[in-house]
């Protein structure tokens, strides 16, 4: 929860200078003529075998070594045309883009893995802490409270406290003096269990994820790293779609007794496209903790006013000097009027402020209802449910459980886990198949195709490249160097 109301700000920048420059480089590089490179050079490969690889056998091969699958029979054939060249100039972005972007990639993919399962991972990590054995009677939250003080005495200020449905959840709460920490109590004996400091082991994962431990620059690389991730699931359905839909081997299942190469390529081909959409949709809401989807969510956040509940304080309706209800009772009113929800408690943060109780049952939003409570007469000041509150708030509870795979509990939690899995292993697998079928004293890198680019395409980059900076101004960068060389090689 800490994690995720912190984090939860970002939205599209669109940067019109980013955008003209953007379609300018595109239109004028999608119309270059390599004079000493044409398709009859090329090989004639099927452009709709399947292959959603960062590598691929188009243009590695040479004539004596034969083509594609060497004496496999293709699953499928078709003569080449406008088609395919549109599927070597994508497979040509699939390949450069999933060759660069490998080694953070497999590092995203690692840590992402990991964190979906914090939770239960923090369990074994901190044995004894997190997790207590349950018993007949709790404790009131006072003296859990009392028991937290006692033993941090230089913890003066508590931020937050959390209640589980689960009874084997200890209570949790983040408390503050000089530094900001999550601590644990037995909620049945009311026993202080320990505290997890900001820089612990997922604190570490979590950096890594975000930053590569590089800062801005890492910040930036990740970016980057999303935003292509995006384009190779895209780029990989295209390159995998097959021309009929009933071919079953090499198309929905992997050859795995045929040659080596063969084997790898299914198992990048299948294994991708069964994940693509949820390594979209995983890369889709990590733009929101990204640098420059980041900042512009938060700035949506501030104009919209869509997380006010938290900057401006609600005051309470009760005199400034009323004596305060027992968190007991405040906990109590919270669970009669959200039954069967996990609870966290934020405390006032002024003097005459309410207390903001949020919910929510391990499924769905991290956020189900809110409710607004005088700290005094424990009167429901406002109760909001997340359908009642801005889009930009509802796109920030939603995002982090659809990121880290809560949002249906354990089904969707090993189903992200295994997505991450697979991605990890993309870049091996398609790294080995070109590194087995690149030409003798060569490293086969694809070239360029002498076609023009279909309007529809050169649209979908701009566009793409417009709705993500990051992405739009890699493309120029790139296809600049690519107009610098050619000149060059003229020369």
């Amino acid at each position: 929860m800490w994690q995720g109301l912190d984090v939860t700000a970002v939205s599209i920048i669109y940067v019109q200078d980013v955008a003209n420059a953007t379609g300018t480089a595109i239109l004028e590089t999608f119309r270059f003529e390599h004079s000493d490179e044409s398709l009859s050079s090329l090989p004639r490969e099927n452009p709709r075998a399947g292959c959603m690889s960062t590598t691929s056998l188009e243009q590695t091969t040479t004539a004596d070594k034969g083509l594609g699958f060497g004496d496999l029979p293709l699953p499928d054939t078709k003569q080449p045309g406008t088609s395919d060249r549109l599927y070597r100039i994508v497979w040509r972005w699939h390949f450069y883009a999933g060759t660069i972007i490998a080694p953070a990639l497999i590092v995203v993919a690692a840590t992402g893995a990991l964190y979906i399962f914090k939770d239960e991972l923090e369990a074994v990590i901190y044995p004894g802490v997190t997790y207590v054995e349950p018993a007949a009677q709790r404790t009131s939250y006072e003296q859990q409270m009392a028991a937290v003080h006692t033993a941090l005495p230089a913890a003066n200020r508590t931020i937050f406290l959390q209640v589980f449905t689960n009874p084997k959840r200890a209570t949790n709460l983040v408390v503050a003096g000089a530094t900001a920490q999550y601590v644990y109590v037995d909620p049945y004996r009311g026993h202080y269990l320990g505290g997890i400091e900001r820089g612990g082991f997922f604190d570490t994962v979590l950096d890594l994820h975000r930053t590569l431990f590089l800062g801005t620059t890492g910040r930036i690389i990740i970016e980057l790293t999303t935003c292509w991730s995006i384009v190779l699931a895209a780029t990989g359905i295209y390159l995998w779609w097959p021309h009929k839909a009933n071919q079953l081997w090499g198309v929905w299942l992997p050859r795995l007794r045929q040659k080596p190469y063969v084997v790898l390529r299914d198992l990048h081909a299948v294994s991708g496209t069964y994940v693509a959409i949820v390594a979209i949709l995983i890369a889709l809401t990590g733009l929101i903790y990204t640098s420059t989807w980041g900042r512009a969510f938060k700035y949506a956040g501030q104009k919209t006013g869509a997380y006010d509940m938290f900057s401006k304080s609600m005051v309470c309706k009760s005199p400034p000097d009323a004596k305060d209800l027992p968190i007991d009772r405040i906990i109590e009113i919270a669970q009669q009027k959200m039954p069967g929800n996990n609870l966290t408690v934020w405390f006032p943060r002024i003097s005459n402020g309410v207390y903001l109780v949020t919910a929510n049952n391990n499924r769905g939003p991290q956020v189900n209802e809110m409710l607004f409570i005088d700290r005094a007469s424990g009167e429901i000041l406002d109760d909001r449910y997340v359908s009642q509150t801005k889009v930009v708030y509802q796109l920030g509870t939603w995002n982090y459980s659809l990121h880290v795979g809560s949002i249906w509990g354990l089904p969707t939690k090993f189903l992200w886990l295994a997505t991450c899995v697979i991605l990890m292993t993309l870049p091996v697998t398609g790294i080995w198949m070109w590194w087995q079928r690149r030409p003798t004293g060569s490293l086969g890198f694809p070239s360029r195709v002498d076609a023009r680019r279909p309007r529809w395409l050169v649209a979908t980059i701009t566009a793409t490249s417009i709705l993500l900076p990051a992405l739009g101004l890699s493309v120029v960068v790139w296809l600049a160097g690519e107009q610098l060389v050619a000149r060059l090689r003229k020369q």
